[in-house]
């Protein structure tokens, strides 16, 4: 979870530059809210990976306890962002997940 937290800190080198205590925690708590909202987001999206996995009879049980909803080589967290309406989901959809197929 730190290296998470100095991911998306990286922008202020890891320092609240902020004077006042009650700035700085608003800052940090902003931080645990991406966190958080990090870590809800993989917790779902694995869940449906598994899921679909166990339904083509090709997840090994023992690999659960190797996962963690704490990564995030797929987030971009400096760049450019494209919002197209059309790709949004509905609610209660989900995003396609992006399953590689094994040759």
């Amino acid at each position: 979870m730190n290296a998470l937290a100095r991911a998306i800190f990286f922008g202020k080198l890891e320092v609240f530059r902020e004077r006042e205590l009650e700035e700085q925690l608003q800052r940090a708590s902003a931080l645990n809210i991406i966190i958080n909202a990090i870590s809800v987001w993989n917790t779902i999206y694995l869940q449906r990976a598994i899921d679909y996995l166990k339904t083509e009879n090709s997840f090994d049980e023992n690999l659960l306890k190797h996962i963690s909803p704490l990564g995030w080589a797929h987030i971009n967290f400096l760049g450019e962002y494209s919002f197209n309406p059309k790709n949004i989901p509905k609610h209660n959809e989900y995003r396609p997940l992006n399953i590689k197929q094994n040759p």
